[in-house]
């Protein structure tokens, strides 16, 4: 599986670096810039104690890595909630890229 057709990273508070991939630059069809669907989780307990992850936020971001995309991502979630730290409202952050179309039937 290429790193373009689907990713999904979890980076937890407090979790170690992305790492080399993450760095990676990704290059999609034809020079278009990549695009990752983000989504904000913050885990809550009901009324008898079972975890359910919430969705604090979600929304596009373009970039040309996963790092970069993190990093929008963060400032975007940050400036929607008027704070500086995103960890007050969610405990993990997922980028996941947008499955490829199929290409177009016919000629």
């Amino acid at each position: 599986m290429s790193l373009f057709a689907v990713v999904l990273r979890q980076i937890k508070v407090g979790a170690p670096g992305l790492g080399d991939m993450c760095k990676q630059r990704i290059s999609p069809p034809e020079g278009a810039m990549p695009s990752f669907n983000v989504r904000f989780i913050k885990t809550v307990c009901d009324d008898s104690g079972h975890e359910h992850r919430a969705c604090q936020a979600a929304f596009k971001v373009d970039a040309n890595s996963l790092t970069t995309a993190a990093q929008l991502a963060e400032a975007d979630f940050c400036r929607q909630k008027g704070v500086r730290d995103w960890t007050i409202f969610a405990d993990s952050m997922e980028l996941r890229m947008p499955p490829a179309l199929p290409p177009a039937w016919g000629g």
